[in-house]
């Protein structure tokens, strides 16, 4: 993992924007501590000027040379640790500044030298370039893993942006007639003078009503927008105007249901699975695994604790005595397989120092404390030397793990006119929660009356919050929509800062595009089945962790939210005026 950064001006770099540019690039060192890169480049001629060290902090050059593009990289050594893996790497007429992980770049590099392609090194970063140039912008279809890169191509003065297909890697933009900028954090913008940014009140207003952040391609600035995952880039910089048209080349909503019995889809998934956590180990610095007690850490671990010949350090978070607490299924998890146990106690470790940096990080208003619960455990990894963290995270958008997905499918039932199943499902949901049946019918049916005023036009949705999805009845499109739109984005964007804020790489198993096609492909009774939610994923963990297998609950990494929040701001804080302080921590930074 790193931090990239891009500047492309049509006039010529200065010594104020070569200044501006090695701060903004400072600002994501946590994103790579282990070294630094930088080049400077005339793109009408090719000429070049290139600086490597440990810390880029100020640079006296001859700009005589009008360059006019930069192209910075912080550097996080996870496979090939030597220089020959150093960023922005060169490999002909191309620069590239890389962030990410290419999981399948043995395979690639293969066909590549079988295509007649040598290597100085073992970096994924190298194969990238070189399949760039056998196959072009397509390449990015062979690719297993999560990308953000910017490549140089000097022979067309062009450049090439790619963001992997489900957005697990930052990047963002500012692209006006005069400059053209790519970053992998908000903050960098912020660095150049040339550069003036307001904020997008909407978007505040947003989260601070009701505690939700964008689900399109805006951020808390109206000039800086995330680069469209699933979609290339390839801009003529020579041109007179600078307008991107974006290039798709992975659409999830081409996923259709397949036909396939339940004891063949056991298989295939386990199998998958396997295969996913098995290719994501491939690394060359320590790996461990967050774990929560719940049923997709946990499947998780049984697969990396079979392949790993080492014990797998575990991270959790964990609240003793407190409402919530899952220090119970977490201890029964480490108990039953061979790993190096770790615990991180947020009512003890919080401070609001600490939390400012956690903000400062995250860019984005946390939803709940579990966020910072989550960087507290990166915390905790750095402390104990581990670089990869392999997490659950993206099951339950593919799977049906939300609370919300089972109300849904009984509202899709009934819809349907499969009446007799709905009250099957009912009757067993009913049984396992708890929850009388015909309380949870009266909920259902409130729902299908919302629905039908939302598709009638009775009531109209404010378009300001893009809550599309309340009129969204068909369940793989739900799932859909959650993992594209409303839930997915924020996790992985919170995974994201939380993990390089330590200077740690997560790893997602569960959204290898493998396992995301096959598990939004399944029957919708392979989900949900006799009151369980991920019928298919509690199938296939190992039959002696029953306590966990067939959970009633799962809070994902449970905190006590006003404990914490009240602990922190010293204040008794309702939510309003907790937002209130995180927007202005973010926005001051």
């Amino acid at each position: 993992m790193c931090g990239i950064l891009t500047y492309f001006t049509k006039g010529n770099v200065s010594a104020n924007l070569l200044s501006d540019f090695i701060e903004s690039l400072q600002l994501v060192s946590h994103r790579g501590p282990d070294a630094s890169g930088l080049i400077l480049i005339n793109t009408k001629n090719g000429q070049y000027k290139s600086f490597f060290g440990s810390k880029i902090e100020y640079l006296n050059v001859d700009l005589t040379i009008n360059y006019n593009m930069i192209i910075g990289h912080k550097r996080l050594k996870v496979i090939d640790i030597s220089d020959n893996g150093a960023q922005p790497m060169n490999f002909g007429d191309y620069w590239i500044t890389y962030n990410g992980e290419i999981y399948n770049y043995i395979e690639i590099k293969k066909e590549l030298i079988e295509n007649g392609y040598t290597f100085k090194s073992s970096s994924d970063t190298e194969v990238i370039l070189k399949a760039y140039d056998l196959w072009g912008m397509k390449c990015v279809e062979k690719f297993n893993g999560m990308w953000s890169f910017v490549i140089f191509n000097c022979e067309k003065e062009e450049i090439f942006v790619s963001n992997d297909s489900f957005g697990i890697k930052p990047l963002y933009y500012y692209n006006t007639k005069n400059d053209i900028i790519f970053g992998s954090e908000l903050k960098q913008f912020k660095s150049f003078r040339s550069v003036d940014l307001s904020i997008n009140k909407r978007n505040i207003d947003v989260y601070l009503k009701i505690g939700v952040n964008p689900t399109d391609y805006s951020t808390y600035y109206n000039e800086v927008k995330k680069f469209p995952n699933g979609n290339n880039l390839a801009f003529d910089l020579s041109k007179a105007h600078n307008n991107f048209v974006f290039i798709n080349y992975y659409n999830i909503h081409n996923i259709t249901k397949k036909s396939i019995e339940l004891s063949d889809a056991k298989v295939e998934l386990s199998d998958l699975l396997s295969k996913s956590v098995k290719i994501r180990m491939r690394s060359d610095v320590k790996i461990g695994s967050s774990i929560s007690g719940g049923i997709d850490s946990t499947l998780i671990l049984q697969y990396l604790n079979f392949f790993s010949k080492e014990k797998i350090p575990t991270f959790s978070s964990i609240s003793p005595n407190m409402p919530g607490d899952e220090s119970n299924f977490v201890n029964i998890v480490n108990n039953y397989f061979n790993v190096i146990p770790h615990y991180s106690f947020p009512l003890e470790e919080a401070n609001k120092s600490d939390y400012e940096r956690f903000l400062n990080q995250l860019e984005l208003g946390p939803k709940s404390m579990s966020f910072y619960a989550q960087w507290l455990i990166s915390k905790l990894m750095r402390k104990n030397n581990v670089t990869i963290n392999l997490v659950g995270q993206g099951a339950d958008e593919i799977f049906g793990g939300y609370h919300t997905h089972f109300f849904r499918y009984f509202r899709f039932l009934i819809l349907k006119g499969r009446i007799i199943t709905y009250f099957k499902e009912l009757n067993a949901y009913s049984e396992l929660k708890g929850i009388e049946a015909k309380k949870i019918h009266k909920i259902v049916l409130g729902d299908l009356m919302i629905l039908f005023s939302y598709k009638t036009g009775l009531k109209k949705i404010d378009s300001k919050y893009n809550f599309e999805r309340l009129k969204i009845v068909d369940m793989i499109e739900i799932f859909k929509s959650d993992f594209t739109n409303y839930e997915l984005p924020f996790f992985i964007h919170s995974d994201d800062r939380s993990s390089m804020g330590h200077s740690i790489e997560t790893r997602h198993p569960f959204l290898d595009f493998n396992v995301v096609e096959f598990g939004l492909g399944l029957p919708d009774k392979f989900l949900f089945r006799k009151g369980w939610s991920k019928y298919i994923l509690r199938s296939i963990i190992t039959d002696d962790l029953s306590a966990i297998k067939w959970r009633r609950d799962k809070k994902g990494f449970s905190v006590p939210h006003n404990l914490l929040k009240n602990k922190i701001f010293k204040n008794d804080l309702n939510e309003l005026q907790y937002r209130k302080k995180c927007i202005d921590i973010i926005l001051k930074n």
